[in-house]
């Protein structure tokens, strides 16, 4: 992955949700691409236009310096919320529960987790802050239990004629999780890559030689 390509920061259900974003980004000088983004598939055949999204994308090194210019953002508006924003209703723990999966909520509601925990007495420095965001880091980066049966079936489909094979043998060596801060990691453990990337081949040479025998059939 290069530095200068530009990955998924965030999406939203259209182009005006976006725009406070975008006009963040473009004055703190950050860069970004904006796409529609649909399932490649849909597979109720309806095309429905709620499945589709307005993404912001940046380059990786930005995710971490945009993440922060929205938060302080967001710090600002915590004093303007009303008094029935749910957030106020949640107790300690559960505030606790915000700051430690952050990805999972938006910055308005990080920022006020944080602001009502100092309130409480409870409030996290910088360092404690950083220990968790490497944490939740370090959690997401974990690679998926052994793919035993993945492995298996991919095996026995590459034997049998090589195209689903194929494909699961490519999902187990290729496919990956992007994480909050840009950067993008393998879903699965060494071995099963390892073992997707011999089903490629297992597949491949599987599929030639099919191919192969039915054109010779063809030819007799």
């Amino acid at each position: 992955m290069s530095d200068d390509e530009f990955l998924p920061y965030q999406r939203f259900p259209n182009a005006t949700v976006a725009q406070p974003l975008l006009e963040l980004l473009h004055a703190h000088d950050i860069e970004a691409q904006t796409r529609l983004d649909q399932p490649a598939f849909d597979v109720s055949f309806a095309f429905n236009e709620t499945s589709r999204y307005f993404q912001v994308l940046l380059r990786p090194a930005d995710f971490v310096r945009a993440q922060a210019l929205e938060q302080q953002a967001a710090e600002a508006l915590t004093a303007n919320l009303p008094t029935d924003y749910y957030l106020f209703a949640f107790s300690s723990a559960e505030l606790h529960d915000i700051m430690l999966r952050p990805d999972e909520w938006s910055a308005l509601d990080v920022a006020l987790a944080r602001r009502l925990l100092a309130e409480r007495g409870e409030a996290l420095s910088p360092a404690r802050l950083e220990e968790l965001r490497q944490q939740r880091l370090t959690d997401l980066a974990r690679p998926e239990p052994r793919q035993t049966r993945g492995v298996v079936a991919g095996y026995a489909l590459a034997l049998l004629g090589g195209f689903f094979g194929l494909l699961i043998g490519w999902h187990l060596y290729a496919h990956g999780r992007q994480l909050p801060d840009g950067r993008r990691v393998p879903t699965f453990q060494p071995a099963d890559r390892t073992h997707g990337l011999r089903i490629v081949v297992l597949s491949s040479l599987c599929l030639v030689l099919l191919l192969g025998w039915y054109f010779y059939r063809e030819l007799l």
